[in-house]
């Protein structure tokens, strides 16, 4: 909840590390430092309060480290049930496949749009407790034209009450619902039905397609793609996760915001990233459940590409919600990260993913006012802490929120 009313401006200072790509790359800080929030944007920052255009309500962050809110680009919050014994299987030597994904499906399915805000809200708490500010929410659990429909409408109706900032995804090639005859017949219903449906309620931003091995494949990819097109939806891929497949390629070509996951890349795609402008988001979480190779964000940082770090947090393989601080500890600890590239990756890079860049993600000017004082001096907390750092305060647009 917010816990004040908008102001119609605050200065924001410190003592401490202010930490923004935006202020000329990677390891960018400054301390001490200002910022004067006005109408829920930053107008202007600096080093010194006294320095600010126009006085302002102080807001006084002492020491904290304080970074721009989090981005999480990649989740799935509409889905009900526990898959947590399927987990312990495949632990255990059991292969992932979709038919955990149809599972969640039934589940889903049989809750009503109360059950499912409820969760969603939890979830989206939980984010905002961990100092995530905007998070992208995938369908996907629903898989009829109706169901998918039915997820993106009441992400809309818990974002209108929520202080997260929410980005809506449609997910309906996910897997094959038991309904359709085939892969081919359930990507035209997508192409037919879904995105127009979506496209003329503005229930999304995005298009997403599951392109992998089992699942779907860049052909289908590139039908669903023309659609999303045709009817002004950006698209984003989850792609070389399972098997390596040219989804991460096919994504490039098609001008996606985002390919997601990309755990069996190899030095080709890298390249081909690299010389793109499409986000590649990693997800190390949901890699380290399957016991999955890591995505090379070693190899893709040093070539160059835009670099996103996501929790991916869902119903089957990562059911971790609030994680973003784990997974910039991740970054560090596994992908080989600094700790200034992982934040980055989480704020900056996480904006780029989903179009918002000069948006969210970054405390410069014209920025939204959307910022996290940690209970860390340094960014390197959140390697060494494997990302048990807390945020201490969360405002969004300026206003200071709480969870709940």
């Amino acid at each position: 909840m917010i816990d004040g009313p908008m102001t119609a401006a605050a200065l924001f200072h410190g003592t401490g590390r202010l930490f923004d790509a935006a202020f000329g790359g990677v390891s960018a800080v400054q301390s001490p430092w200002a910022i004067l929030v006005e109408d829920g944007r930053v107008a202007w920052v600096g080093t010194s309060p006294q320095d600010a255009p126009r006085d302002a309500e102080p807001v006084d962050l002492g020491t904290a480290l304080v970074t721009p809110g989090l981005v999480d680009s990649h989740t799935h919050p509409v889905f009900a049930g526990d898959r947590a014994d399927e987990a312990a299987s495949r632990h255990t030597g059991v292969a992932y496949s979709g038919g955990g994904i149809l599972r969640t499906m039934r589940h889903t399915r049989a809750a009503n749009d109360e059950e499912l805000e409820l969760l969603v809200e939890r979830r989206l708490d939980a984010a905002l407790a961990a100092g995530t500010t905007t998070v992208e929410c995938k369908s996907g659990y629903g898989l009829s034209t109706a169901e998918e429909l039915r997820a993106l409408h009441l992400l809309g109706r818990v974002a209108a009450r929520h202080p997260v900032r929410v980005v809506r995804t449609l997910l309906g090639a996910h897997a094959v619902p038991p309904e359709a005859t085939s892969a081919d017949a359930h990507v035209l219903t997508v192409c037919d039905e879904m995105i127009p449906a979506a496209a003329a309620g503005a229930l999304a931003t995005f298009v997403d397609v599951f392109c992998d091995r089992g699942f779907f494949t860049v052909a289908h990819v590139e039908r669903i793609a023309a659609a999303a097109a045709d009817h002004g939806l950006g698209l984003r891929l989850h792609a070389d996760q399972l098997a390596r497949t040219g989804a991460a390629e096919a994504g490039a070509r098609l001008g996606a915001a985002s390919v997601d996951h990309l755990e069996q890349l190899d030095a080709a795609g890298v390249d081909v990233l690299a010389a793109s402008p499409t986000v590649a988001t990693l997800l190390p979480a949901p890699a380290i459940v399957l016991r999955d190779t890591l995505p090379p964000a070693r190899a893709l940082l040093d070539a160059g590409a835009t670099v996103a770090l996501a929790s991916d947090a869902n119903a089957g393989t990562f059911s971790g919600w609030g994680a973003m601080p784990l997974v910039i500890g991740l970054g560090v600890t596994l992908l080989r990260m600094s700790a200034a590239e992982a934040l980055t990756a989480a704020t900056r890079g996480a904006a780029h993913a989903l179009d918002l860049a000069g948006h969210a993600g970054t405390l410069a000017v014209g920025a939204n006012a959307d910022l996290v004082a940690w209970d860390a001096v340094h960014e390197g907390a959140f390697g060494l802490t494997l990302g048990r750092v807390t945020s201490r305060r969360v405002f969004v647009a300026g206003r200071e929120v709480t969870p709940g």
